[in-house]
């Protein structure tokens, strides 16, 4: 029994133990499945996020760019479907295979996602190294991937996107050497190019002038020879996106068959209506339930256009290193049928949990109207500059202003050192470790700090969650205002607190 599965099934022979067991052992499983930034603190119980896999509520949290705890009613349906997979709920008790399958059609039907196959993934950037293996094996050509903002995506994704190791650890527990090329993936065949969405002093770029760099980028490698894999970056760390959709439709007509598109939606800050667009037009479509929709770290997936799952049965090579990352069951039955492929591990079962967390909070955030969701967003955004003025050092930078706060809820904001100059990026991230412990006030969770050309900057996001009790108070007959006093209230204590600490800073 592979390593995964041998911890996974220690954790579950503490059912006999009752609902205090099944919550650890649920606990665990949640922090289980994933690499090594998953891993929880055995002393503080926290990942490198900062977030836990048990209940959190006195904690505040508008990290959704980064990471986020386990919600009360995640954890629920998580509990709920741990029982029913291992027949602790006789009545809907159900086998693995189906388990899983149930799953995806949840996925499905709540991104409403048109004919897409769903294939599981630990994370975005094991979403990302999926992506480039399926091309390997769909291509017998050198390949060229090209990378939008990879400074603002993941730290992991240069690696992934050219068929390497990315951690020491796999999302399967196996240890591997970071860097290294997967096997089945020679060193030589992937390169892997990027196209910047801001100058190097921080400024966004036009998109007339991205999408330009694209196009002749494309044109060029397929005179080259290779075949391609184009990003579109639907929303960045910092709100900003990056290839339109116009300029994604006409390099993915150029060559058929030999550019193919992928839409990083990681942050799922786009709407429903977008993603089923997006699958129309052919383009794969990278999603996570981590972020927006604040599910627990850890949980992705790849949508893959009807028109490529059936391309899928012709594979001959997926790169055997694959196994290392994806499990049986991550697939559906249709694909696992159609292509030949030497799996190494049968589940990962906190994977599977993660979603069901994340669905759980998504369920009541994509019943809101779609104007609706954009009012509140809109109004989250002007709250958090509002309240911009009570923190000496930290302000929004024209460059980072713009429709796209109110419509993807994030709000960077620029960090000062002491002196009046942009703070460094460790200065930044000191901020968002000290907003993390318990002084000065509750912990309060902040996206992790980005680095902008000469600036940093850390951010306030809304999420899913934010959106549901929002439109939840409203549905009861409070109005905009009324209904956002819990957020405003915890706003509040938030910036108090990310005061105090700056003043703190400067008496030292």
């Amino acid at each position: 029994m592979p390593p995964v599965e041998q911890r996974i099934q220690q954790a579950l022979n503490d059912r006999s133990l009752g609902s205090e067991g099944l919550f650890h052992s649920l606990s665990l499983l949640l922090s289980a499945g994933g690499d090594r930034r998953i891993l929880s603190d055995p002393f503080t119980g926290r990942n490198r996020y900062g977030t836990r896999t048990t209940l959190a509520e006195d904690e505040i949290s508008f990290a959704s760019t980064t990471a986020s705890n386990v919600s009360a009613k995640g954890l629920a349906a998580a509990g709920y479907e741990l029982q029913r997979l291992f027949g602790m709920d006789a009545p809907s008790s159900v086998a693995v295979d189906r388990w899983f399958d149930d799953l995806r059609a949840s996925i499905h039907h709540k991104l409403a996602c048109g004919d897409a196959e769903i294939i599981l993934a630990a994370s975005g950037t094991d979403v990302e190294l999926l992506a480039i293996c399926m091309m390997a094996g769909l291509s017998t050509r050198p390949l060229t991937n090209i990378l939008i903002a990879p400074d603002e995506t993941g730290s992991g994704v240069p690696l992934a996107a050219a068929g390497r190791h990315y951690s020491d650890l796999t999302a399967l527990g196996r240890p591997v050497a970071a860097g290294a090329p997967l096997e089945g993936v020679s060193a030589d065949r992937i390169d892997v190019c990027a196209i910047s969405i801001r100058n190097e002093i921080g400024q966004a770029r036009l998109p007339d002038e991205i999408d330009a760099d694209l196009i002749a980028m494309v044109e060029r490698e397929l005179k080259r020879g290779r075949d391609v894999l184009v990003h579109v970056l639907d929303t960045s760390k910092t709100g900003l996106t990056g290839v339109t959709r116009q300029a994604a439709r006409h390099v993915h007509g150029l060559a058929p068959g030999r550019v193919r598109v992928i839409v990083d939606a990681c942050q799922y800050r786009c709407s429903n209506a977008t993603v089923r667009q997006d699958i129309a037009d052919g383009f794969m479509v990278a999603v996570t339930g981590s972020k927006f929709i604040a599910g627990p770290p850890f949980s992705g997936a790849l949508l893959v256009p009807g028109s490529i799952a059936e391309e899928l049965g012709s594979i001959v090579d997926l790169p055997a290193g694959l196994a290392e990352y994806t499990a049986l069951y991550d697939w559906s039955e249709t694909l696992r049928a159609s292509m030949s492929f030497a799996f190494g591990s049968e589940l990962n079962l906190g994977l599977g949990l993660r979603w069901v967390a994340a669905l759980a909070n998504l369920a009541d955030g994509i019943a809101v109207d779609e104007g609706l969701q954009g009012l509140i967003k809109r109004q989250f955004a002007h709250l958090v500059r509002a309240r911009m003025g009570d923190i000496d050092g930290a302000f929004l930078h024209p460059e980072d202003d713009g429709e796209h706060l109110g419509s993807r809820a994030i709000v960077p904001m620029t960090i000062m050192d002491e002196t009046g100059a942009f703070a460094s990026f460790a200065q930044a991230q000191s901020i968002h470790l000290a907003m993390r412990e318990a002084v000065e006030g509750p912990v309060c969770h902040l996206g992790q700090a980005v680095k902008l050309g000469s600036r940093s900057v850390l951010r306030v996001a809304a999420s899913a969650l934010d959106i549901a009790t929002v439109s939840g108070r409203m549905a009861l007959g409070n109005s905009l205002e009324e209904a956002f006093k819990p957020i405003e209230t915890n706003l509040d204590i938030v910036f108090a607190k990310w005061a105090a600490i700056r003043a703190t800073e400067r008496r030292a």
